[in-house]
């Protein structure tokens, strides 16, 4: 799973606005009413938001072993379910991404088993209806700890072969 990273300069790309209005626009998205307005359409807009995370969740299981596919959509979750209100289910999803790095980074083949548990685990922290459930969360920290166990192990493994 080696992503080859390019570098793009800042200037390289088109700019939207003439610098002048940059400025002004800058103050305009950091405005209070701006941060009130964003709230506001964020929470009308709570359960389509959700139903888009359950989607991409979807695809997440139906991706099997498909590591690369299921590195996407992980991260396409963690991005966006904090945002729809789905704090576990981000969580759980940024445990898999850190995990998927720190085994690429290692130059270690993900766990099957590992990747199975969150996916499991974001399934159905995306499901849960319990807003306010706390077993997600320590879900999210217990599979966080398995998964630097799983990397550590398989580092040790690695050099004594």
């Amino acid at each position: 799973m080696t992503k080859k990273v390019q570098m793009i300069p800042p200037d390289a790309y088109p700019q939207m606005v003439p610098k002048t209005l940059a400025v002004a626009m800058a103050r305009i998205l950091r405005s209070n009413v701006t941060a009130v307005t964003a709230g506001r359409v964020i929470e009308d807009n709570g359960e389509a938001l959700r139903d888009a995370v359950r989607g991409y969740v979807e695809e997440l299981e139906e991706a099997g072993t498909d590591f690369i596919l299921v590195s996407e959509k992980a991260h396409e979750i963690r991005g966006f379910a904090e945002t729809a209100g789905m704090l576990s289910t981000g969580r759980i999803a940024d445990g898999l991404c850190r995990y998927f790095d720190d085994a690429e980074q290692q130059g270690l083949a993900p766990d099957k088993a590992v990747v199975a548990l969150h996916v499991s685990a974001i399934g159905r922290s995306a499901r849960d209806t319990d807003a306010i459930s706390h077993m997600s969360d320590v879900v999210a920290k217990e599979l966080a700890v398995l998964a630097g166990h799983k990397v550590a192990e398989s580092r040790r493994l690695a050099r004594n072969s």
